[in-house]
């Protein structure tokens, strides 16, 4: 019989993540900084609460684009994008309305998702061009000179590292790349006091964090692992473990008694989980590990339960999902959930049924993942030529009623609309906001069997 006990999760995001910003800030001395990011939920608290704060804003093929918000700061924002796919289109038609905002394109670029490392793969286009960007923002209103009195430091779980000296320049991560902005810190540093910032409360490993504790998310990864009925003392292994959220989780919920080892390939998110796993008290139960999901770094017949969580969208998954069955012992369960963007979601606001549809009809994203990917009902079809015994297939409906679901969504939606449609979305979200009956929806695909 499984025996998942319903715990809770620990580690809380409670504070908006732009006091935690400002306030590191202010211990620093600092007033005003420049400011370069990626994700909509790095930048956008700021931008609306803090715009006072922002000397410039720098944003690299931003994931998520509101120019209403940053229309007050278009005369200091700079936006490179690429010249091609994703979301490409959809920037340089916000960025059209942004007339004093500087805009770089990046020739030969496909729209990255969240893991490509632009700051290796792009150094040359996008460090010059930022570096001219803020000594133009320096000759018209740059931000004091502060003398960086420490190194390096945590503050509320933000952590950062200081490099340089001048004016002040705030690093937001990149997504989920793997070397963040360090290929660009030494010419930047040559010229401003640089404070890279990172944690649990920033970035991808946010939305991982924050998606990992939200109850409609664990119900489905309850769900799929109640099927895959988790016995005591067995090992269990997470494929794509990210910031090691679900592991965490899983501990707790098995009462310490399962040995959890997290896989992940991207050595920036193992950084952050082991982090956070040895301030949880957790290092005992939860390991981490470095390794691709379509060549798993482990022996046959080595794992009692295998799992995954969003991940088989990310990789080959004809060559993820058979990786899993070899590394699991006989009798053993392996468990995947994916995303089902074959299927309509939900979003609870009152719009017009033209808008609802446009919003809640599949795909609903840009990003897909992988070509070889899967993020539809094919899981069902995949796993039933792994000759799995005692198979499950079922869809998942997830419900998130949290305010950064809503962000996170709506930076994805907003440039995508017209500025009726975008009108419409704001005040429908204002009401939904104002009588608290905002939530959205979210299917997902779940498949679980045993090795025979």
């Amino acid at each position: 019989m499984p025996y998942l006990a319903g715990g809770a999760m620990t580690t809380e995001i409670d504070t908006p993540i732009e006091d935690k910003i400002v306030e590191v800030l202010r211990q620093l001395g600092i007033e005003r900084a420049h400011f370069a990011s990626r994700g909509l939920n790095d930048w956008h608290g700021l931008a609306v609460g803090y715009p006072q704060a922002i000397a410039s804003l720098t944003l690299v093929c931003p994931l998520g684009f509101d120019s209403q918000t940053l229309a007050p700061l278009a005369d200091r924002l700079l936006v490179f994008n690429a010249d091609s796919g994703g979301a490409s289109e959809t920037i340089s038609r916000n960025m059209a309305t942004l007339e004093s905002a500087s805009l770089v394109t990046l020739t030969g670029c496909a729209y990255p998702d969240n893991y490509n490392d632009l700051a290796v793969q792009r150094s040359s286009d996008v460090g010059p061009a930022m570096l001219r960007f803020l000594a133009d923002m320096d000759a018209r209103n740059g931000p004091e000179a502060v003398p960086p009195s420490i190194a390096e430091g945590e503050i509320d779980g933000i952590y950062f590292k200081i490099n340089g000296a001048g004016n002040p320049l705030v690093l937001l991560p990149l997504g989920a790349a793997l070397s963040q902005w360090d290929p660009l810190i030494p010419a930047l540093s040559e010229r401003y006091c640089v404070i890279s910032m990172t944690g649990p409360a920033l970035g991808m490993v946010a939305s991982l964090e924050s998606r990992g504790h939200t109850p409609g998310y664990l119900s489905a990864v309850r769900s799929l692992l109640t099927e895959a009925e988790i016995q005591p003392g067995e090992e269990v292994l997470e494929v794509g473990c990210g910031t090691g959220v679900l592991c965490r989780w899983l501990a707790r919920e098995t009462d310490l008694k399962n040995p959890i080892v997290g896989m992940d390939v991207n050595t920036f998110f193992l950084r952050e989980a082991a982090e956070i796993a040895r301030r949880e008290g957790l290092e005992d139960m939860v390991s981490f590990r470095e390794g691709s999901a379509e060549a798993l770094p482990f022996d046959d017949n080595s794992m009692d339960v295998t799992f995954s969580s969003t991940v088989v969208q990310r990789v080959n998954a004809d060559l993820m999902l058979p990786e899993m069955v070899r590394v699991t012992i006989p009798g053993g369960r392996v468990a995947v959930l994916g995303h089902a963007h074959d299927m309509n979601r939900w979003v609870n606001l009152p719009l017009s049924p033209a808008l609802k549809a446009k919003i809640e009809s599949p795909p609903w994203v840009e990003d897909r993942g992988h070509p070889m990917g899967c993020d539809d009902a094919s899981l069902y079809q995949r796993f039933s030529r792994l000759g799995l015994a005692n198979v499950r297939m079922f869809p998942f409906i997830s419900t998130f009623s949290d305010r950064m679901r809503l962000q996170f969504l709506q930076g994805g939606i907003l440039p995508t609309l017209s500025a009726e449609e975008a009108m419409e979305w704001r005040a429908a979200v204002e009401r939904a906001e104002a009588n608290g009956t905002f939530f959205i929806s979210t299917p997902f695909h779940c498949a679980v069997g045993t090795k025979t």
